[in-house]
C-alpha cells in the first residue's frame, strides 16, 4: 500500500513532469525580444547599481537599484547613462520609441522630421526626474558633482499661421444672393510696447547650449553654439559660436561657473576645433584657422588660454620655433594636457604638396590613366596602401608645448612615427618605436622586428636603444627607471636600466616557461603579460601560465608570490586592479586575484599578499563563470557577474571583496522558463594525434532522455572548452550554429578542443573531431546516422577537409571555407589589404613554409582536391564582400561540388562581410541553416529554396522558406531534390 507521503510525492512528480513536458522549443521569432544585461556600473558612493536591460531589437530599460533598500527606479529607452561623481544623480540619453521610429521610416519620413533623443536627469535621493526634449548630446564629467551641460537639436520649424479670412455676408439681388463684405469697425490700436531686441545668434547654424545645476536647478543657456566642453571638475564651460554676421562673429567663449563671469577667448576666425580643458579647469586649448571656408588646404594654429588671462594666445603655428621646416599644426591631431598641466600635447604634419600634374587644367578626367603601380620594394602592398591612404593623409606627429616656458618640442617625425605619450607624468624622455625598415617582410610575416628609441623630452632627440628587436610589450616602469620587454625569439623577459643602459634577463633562472604553453602554430609564442610594479620601480610582477612572479630588475632576484599554488592545482591566478587610479601594485595589504581552474572550468577570486611568497586564500570559487568584479570608488561595495550555460549572467552585489554576503539583483533567467533550455557537461576523449586526453563540451536538451537516440551537430574552431560556463542567448546567427536554438529543438551539440600538428591542420581536425564524436556515440544516446558538423572561417575550412576524409556525418555546414590553399596563398585579405602568405606559413593554417618549399602539404590540406570523395550534403555560406577569406574560395569549392553533382547549396549575402553584420541577413541564415539540418538529421521536408533553388528572377520577391510535400509535388527534371535522390 502506498503511504500518504509517497502518494503525494508521486502526484507532485506527475504534475511537475506534465508542466516540464509543456515547455516550448525555441523558435526563430523569439530573437527580437530576447533580453540581455548591458553597461553595468556602480556609483562612486556604493549606494546604487545601474544596468540596462535591452532586447535584441527594441527599447532598452535602465534600472537603478538602491543597494541599501532595494528600491528600483526604471527609465525607459535609455541608450547610455552617467553617474555624477557623488552618486546623487544620473544623466540618461533616451531614444525615441523603436516602434514609432520604424513606423515613420515605413512612411519614408524625412530625417529632419524624425523624433530626436531626450535627456533625463534623475535625482537618486528624491526620485524626481527632469526631462529635456531634443538633445543632441550631453556632458557630465566624471568629477562633476552638480553641473551638467547639453546641446539641443535644431528647433522644429513653427507652422506658418494661416491668414484670417473676413466673413462675407450675402446680399439679396432678386433671387440671387450676393456676398457682401462684412465691414467691422476698426478698434483703435493699443500702443505697442517696444520689441525686445532679438538675439543676433538665432540665425546661427549652432543650437542652444544649456548648463544646468542638478542640485539647485540653476540654469544658464547660450544660443547658437557649435561645440562645447565642460571641465572635469565642472568649474568652467567653454563653447564655440559660429559666424552669423559682423555683429555676431565666430569665437570661443568661456564661463567661470562659480563666479558666473563669461569672457571671450578668441573671435573672428573661420574655423575652430577640439576644445580641450585641463584637469583642474584652469587652462583651455583649441585649434583655430583664419583660412577661407572654401580653401582646399586650411592652416590651423594652436591656441592656449590660462585662467586670469584676457585672451587665448597662439602657442604653435607654421612660424613657431621648433616646428619642422615646411610643416604645420595639424587639426587632425588630438589635444591633451599632461596631468600636471605643464605640458600641452598636440600633433604636426608636413604641409600639403601640390603636384603640377594634379593641377593641370588642360587635362580632362578621361585623359588621366587609372593605374596602380605595385613595386617589389614598397613598404606595404598596394591594397594595404589604399586602405590606409586616408589614415596616412591624416597622420600626425607628436609634439608638445612647455606651458611655463612656451617652448615647443617636436617628438615624432617621418622616420620615427610612433612616440608613446604618457600624460600622467612629465618624464624626461618618451619611449618610441618604428618598424619602417622591416615593413616589406610584413607581406609574409606579421611578427616583424622593431627599432626602439628613447626620445629626449627637452630636445626631441632620439637615442637608439634596440635595433631589430623581436620584443613584445615594451613598456616603461611607472617612474621611468626601466624599460621591460618580452623577447619572442628566446621567450624571456628583459629589463634595461635607462640610467646605465645595462640589460638583464629577468626570467632565465626561473624554472618555468613564460611563453604560451599551448601555442601550436609555426609563429613565435607570446607571453602571459605583466601585473604591474611595486612603488619606486623596485619590482615588476610577471605572469606565467598559472602563477605570478615578483622580480627585482636590478638584481634579478625573484619570488613566486602565489607560492606555486597555481601550477600545482592548474589554477590561473591574475591580479585584479580594483582602483582605476592605482599606480602601483600594493604590497602592504591583501589584494584580490581572479582564479580559473583550467581543467574543471571553475572560477572565482582569492586573496593573497604580493609582498612575498604566500599561498592564496580562497574567497569564492564556483563551478560557474565568475567575472566582472567592480568596486565602488569610495566604498567597499562591489558588483560582479556569474553564469553557467543554464543560468544567465545575472548581476550580483556584495558589501566588500570578502564576497560573504552576495545578493542577486537581476532575474533575466525568468525569460527562459517557458522554453526547453538545456544543460552542458565536459567530456574527455583521446587525441588521435598523440593520445593526449582532451576535452569537449556536450550540450543536451533540458528534457534529455538517455534512452532516446538524438541527432547531433558537432561545432568546432580551435580550443573552446573554456566556454563551458558561458551563457549564449538565442540570437540570429552571424555564421555558426546558435547552440541554445538547436539544443532546445532536441539536438545534441558537441564542441571539441583541437590541438594542431604543424603542417597537418586538416588531419589535426580529423584527429580530434572524429574521436570526440565517437566518444559521445559510445555513450549510447546518439543516432550515429544523424550527425552533422558545422564551422565558420577556420572552422569552415576544417569542415570542408573532414568531409573529404569520412562519411560518418549525414550533413555539413561550412562557412567561408578556404578550399584551395594553393590559390589562397598568394591572395589578399581585402578587409586589411594584407597578403595572405603569413596565414599559411606562420599562423592559423600552420603549414610552416612557403608554397614552393612545402607544395605537397598545401595540396594535402586543400579540400578542393578531395571533392570527388565527398558524399556528405553541404550547406555553404560565403559572402561577396568577405574581407578575410576571398569569396572565390567558396566559389572554387561550390563549382567542384556542382560539377560532380554533389548535393550542395551556397548562400551568398550581398555586400556582406566574413561574418554577417546585418540582422535581417542573420535571421535569414538562421532559418535556412536550421531547415538544412532539420531535413538531413530529422527527416523534415525540404524547403522550396533547397528543392527548387531561388532563381535570380525571384530574388526580392520570395524567400522560399515553405516546405515541399515531396509525396505530392511533381518536380521538374534537373532540380536539386531530384539530383540528390539520384533521379537523372
Amino acid at each position: 500500500m502506498i503511504g500518504r507521503k509517497n502518494y503525494l510525492l508521486i502526484i507532485c512528480l506527475m504534475v511537475s513532469t506534465a508542466v516540464f513536458a509543456q515547455k516550448k522549443p525555441l523558435t526563430h521569432d523569439v530573437y527580437d525580444d530576447w533580453k540581455s544585461i548591458q553597461t553595468v556600473n556602480i556609483s562612486n558612493n556604493g549606494q546604487w547599481a545601474a544596468y540596462r536591460i535591452a532586447p535584441q531589437e527594441g527599447d532598452a530599460v535602465l534600472e537603478l537599484r538602491n543597494l541599501n533598500n532595494n528600491e528600483t527606479i526604471r527609465v525607459e529607452r535609455v541608450s547610455r547613462y552617467t553617474f555624477s561623481t557623488n552618486g546623487k544623480f544620473v544623466a540618461a540619453e533616451v531614444k525615441p520609441e523603436h516602434d514609432k521610429v520604424r513606423e515613420l521610416k515605413l512612411k519614408k519620413t524625412s530625417g529632419s522630421k524624425m523624433p530626436k533623443d531626450s535627456l533625463y536627469i534623475v535625482n537618486l535621493e528624491s526620485g524626481d526626474m527632469k526631462k529635456v526634449a531634443r538633445v543632441k548630446n550631453y556632458q557630465l564629467p566624471e568629477d562633476s558633482e552638480e553641473w551638467i551641460a547639453w546641446l539641443h537639436e535644431k528647433p522644429l520649424d513653427k507652422p506658418k499661421k494661416k491668414e484670417e479670412k473676413t466673413e462675407e455676408a450675402p446680399e439679396e439681388t432678386g433671387k440671387k444672393k450676393k456676398k457682401k463684405r462684412n465691414k467691422k469697425k476698426e478698434e483703435p490700436k493699443a500702443e505697442e510696447a517696444p520689441a525686445e531686441p532679438k538675439d543676433p545668434r538665432e540665425k546661427s547654424k549652432g543650437t542652444e547650449l544649456v548648463l544646468y545645476n542638478m542640485a539647485t536647478g540653476e540654469t544658464k543657456s547660450f544660443t547658437g553654439v557649435m561645440e562645447y566642453s565642460l571641465s572635469d571638475k565642472g568649474n568652467i564651460l567653454v563653447y564655440e559660436y559660429d559666424e552669423v554676421d559682423s555683429l555676431a562673429p565666430s569665437g570661443i567663449h568661456a564661463l567661470n561657473i562659480a563666479s558666473g563671469e563669461s569672457f571671450e577667448l578668441n573671435s573672428g576666425l573661420v574655423g575652430y576645433k577640439k576644445i580641450t580643458i585641463d584637469e583642474e579647469g584652469t587652462q583651455v586649448a583649441f585649434f583655430g584657422s583664419a583660412s577661407e571656408k572654401d580653401a582646399e588646404d586650411k592652416y590651423y594654429s594652436l591656441f592656449h588660454w590660462t585662467a586670469g588671462g584676457e585672451a587665448a594666445q597662439i602657442v604653435a603655428d607654421t612660424t613657431t620655433a621648433g616646428t619642422p621646416e615646411n610643416w604645420m599644426v595639424s587639426d587632425n591631431s588630438r589635444i591633451s594636457f599632461s596631468e600636471s598641466g605643464k605640458r600641452l600635447y598636440f600633433g604636426t604634419a608636413p604641409r600639403p604638396v601640390k603636384y603640377a600634374y594634379e593641377s593641370d587644367t588642360t587635362l580632362l578626367k578621361e585623359d588621366k590613366p587609372a593605374v596602380d603601380v605595385w613595386s617589389y620594394n614598397d613598404p606595404y602592398i598596394q591594397p594595404m596602401q589604399k586602405l590606409q591612404a586616408t589614415r596616412e593623409k591624416n597622420r600626425t606627429y607628436s609634439a608638445y608645448i612647455d606651458v611655463e616656458t612656451g617652448k615647443m618640442v617636436q617628438l615624432a617625425d617621418l622616420e620615427l612615427e610612433s612616440v608613446r605619450i604618457d600624460t600622467e607624468k612629465d618624464m624626461d624622455f618618451f619611449l618610441a618605436s618604428t618598424d619602417k625598415p622591416y615593413r616589406v617582410q610584413y607581406t609574409w610575416d606579421t611578427q616583424t622586428p622593431s627599432d626602439i628609441y628613447l626620445v629626449d623630452a627637452e630636445t626631441g632627440d632620439a637615442d637608439l636603444l634596440m635595433k631589430g628587436t623581436m620584443g613584445a610589450w615594451q613598456q616603461l616602469s611607472p617612474n621611468g627607471k626601466y624599460i621591460t620587454w618580452y623577447d619572442l625569439n628566446d621567450t624571456h623577459w628583459y629589463a634595461m636600466d635607462l640610467a646605465t643602459k645595462t640589460t638583464k634577463n629577468l626570467t632565465e633562472n626561473i624554472p618555468v616557461s613564460f611563453a604560451n604553453e599551448l601555442h601550436d602554430s609555426p609563429s613565435l609564442a607570446y607571453a602571459y603579460g605583466t601585473a604591474g610594479w611595486t612603488e619606486g620601480d623596485k619590482e615588476v610582477f610577471i605572469n606565467d601560465r598559472y602563477d605570478i612572479w615578483k622580480i627585482n630588475p636590478a638584481t634579478g632576484d625573484f619570488e613566486n608570490v602565489t607560492n606555486g599554488e597555481g601550477r600545482a592545482n592548474k589554477i590561473t591566478f591574475r591580479y585584479q586592479r580594483l582602483d582605476r587610479e592605482e599606480e602601483y601594485v600594493p604590497t602592504n595589504k591583501p589584494v584580490l586575484l581572479s582564479a580559473s581552474n583550467e581543467w574543471t572550468k571553475a572560477s572565482g577570486y582569492y586573496t593573497t599578499s604580493m609582498a612575498s611568497a604566500d599561498s592564496p586564500k580562497e574567497v569564492l570559487m564556483k563551478d560557474m563563470s565568475v567575472y566582472g568584479l567592480d568596486k565602488a570608488k569610495n566604498a567597499d561595495r562591489v558588483l560582479l557577474r556569474m553564469s553557467t550555460y543554464e543560468e544567465y549572467p545575472e548581476v550580483y552585489t556584495a558589501s566588500s571583496i570578502a564576497l560573504s554576503d552576495i545578493q542577486k539583483l537581476t532575474d533575466l533567467d525568468a525569460q527562459e522558463d517557458p522554453y526547453n533550455w538545456g544543460s552542458n557537461e565536459l567530456i574527455e576523449f583521446a587525441s588521435g594525434y598523440d593520445g593526449e586526453t582532451m576535452q569537449a563540451i556536450l550540450y543536451k536538451p533540458e528534457n534529455f532522455d538517455p534512452n532516446k537516440k538524438y541527432p547531433m551537430i558537432v561545432y568546432f574552431y580551435e580550443r573552446r572548452s573554456n566556454s563551458l560556463h558561458s551563457h549564449p542567448s538565442p540570437a540570429p546567427s552571424a555564421s555558426t550554429v546558435n547552440i541554445p536554438y538547436y539544443v532546445s529543438n532536441d539536438y545534441l551539440v558537441l564542441v571539441p578542443d583541437i590541438k594542431y600538428e604543424i603542417g597537418h591542420p586538416g588531419k589535426s581536425a580529423m584527429d580530434h573531431v572524429v574521436p570526440a564524436t565517437q566518444a559521445v556515440v559510445d555513450m549510447g544516446f546518439v543516432d550515429k546516422d544523424k550527425m552533422a558538423i558545422q564551422g565558420q572561417s577556420w572552422g569552415g575550412y576544417q569542415v570542408a577537409h573532414i568531409v573529404t576524409k569520412t562519411d560518418m556525418y549525414a550533413a555539413a555546414g561550412a562557412g567561408a571555407p578556404v578550399s584551395n590553399m594553393t590559390s589562397a596563398y598568394g591572395g589578399v585579405r581585402w578587409g586589411s589589404g594584407m597578403s595572405r602568405m603569413f596565414q599559411y606559413e606562420k599562423t592559423q593554417s600552420r603549414i610552416g613554409g612557403t608554397l614552393w618549399d612545402e607544395f605537397d602539404l598545401y595540396i594535402e590540406n586543400s579540400p578542393v582536391f578531395g571533392v570527388p570523395n565527398i558524399n556528405t550534403p553541404l550547406f555553404i555560406m560565403h559572402n561577396d564582400a568577405d574581407g578575410a577569406v576571398p569569396w572565390y574560395q567558396g566559389i572554387e569549392f561550390y563549382m567542384a561540388l556542382r560539377r560532380l553533382q554533389k548535393p550542395s547549396w551556397m548562400v551568398v549575402y550581398n555586400d556582406e562581410a566574413h561574418n554577417l553584420r546585418l540582422r535581417k541577413n542573420r535571421k535569414d541564415l538562421s532559418i535556412r541553416m536550421g531547415q538544412f539540418f532539420d531535413h538531413y538529421l530529422k527527416g523534415a521536408p525540404m524547403p522550396e529554396w533547397m528543392a527548387h533553388g531561388l532563381p535570380a528572377t525571384l530574388k526580392d520577391r520570395t524567400l522560399r522558406y515553405e516546405l515541399v510535400d515531396e509525396s505530392k509535388e511533381k518536380l521538374k527534371e534537373g532540380e536539386s531534390l531530384n539530383i540528390e535522390k539520384g533521379n537523372k
